[in-house]
């Protein structure tokens, strides 16, 4: 005989899924998380850098052929080119890394509002995201070991060029201050 004052025995909660997936770079829905992010972010740089060198050459040798107001309009068509293009990218990595974390995609957009866009990206790095499954589907799978090499390529670029700056700048600081003196003492 069963007692009908018994607490009920069914399972409450839906079960957790160990399910995962392999996220792709160029996909607009899905999660990433904080590795892949900074490694997104970094990669898509990289391959717009390219086409910035390209068009920011082709904006001074426009100006070196021609005049400096056909390398001002190659310019300003290349800023055209380049600046949707970045900030589409950025909303869909943020909307990406938002649904790791089970929030919105519309908060992407704090990434547009200066001032705001430094929390807002350094909330993106540094928030957890889900482990298991979510609104927005599985976990992505564990990272890869080119994902976690261009991860760390961006701090290592940044720690490389301030010890090259610090021994540059005052190397150069030297040589200028020769160079006027050595000038001062030919032109007496």
């Amino acid at each position: 005989m069963t007692n009908p004052y018994s607490m009920p025995q069914a399972q409450l909660t839906e079960p957790v899924s160990k399910e995962t997936y392999m996220p792709k770079f160029f996909a607009v829905n899905g999660r990433i998380g904080r590795v892949r992010y900074l490694a997104y972010s970094m990669g898509a740089g990289l391959l717009m850098l390219p086409l910035m060198l390209l068009l920011l050459g082709g904006s001074g040798f426009a100006a070196m052929m021609g005049s400096a107001e056909t390398g001002a309009s190659v310019g300003i068509v290349g800023s055209l080119i380049i600046y949707p293009l970045s900030f589409a990218v950025s909303i869909i990595l943020a909307r990406r890394r938002l649904h790791d974390m089970n929030k919105t995609g519309w908060l992407s957009v704090l990434v547009l509002i200066p001032l705001v866009n430094l929390f807002a990206v350094l909330w993106l790095l540094f928030g957890s995201g889900d482990a298991e499954s979510n609104d927005f589907g599985p976990a992505p799978a564990p990272n890869t070991t080119g994902v976690i090499i261009l991860a760390w390529s961006l701090p290592v670029l940044v720690v490389a060029g301030g010890i090259l700056a610090a021994i540059a700048i005052p190397a150069y600081a030297d040589y200028a201050a020769k160079a006027n003196a050595v000038q001062l003492e030919n032109g007496q």
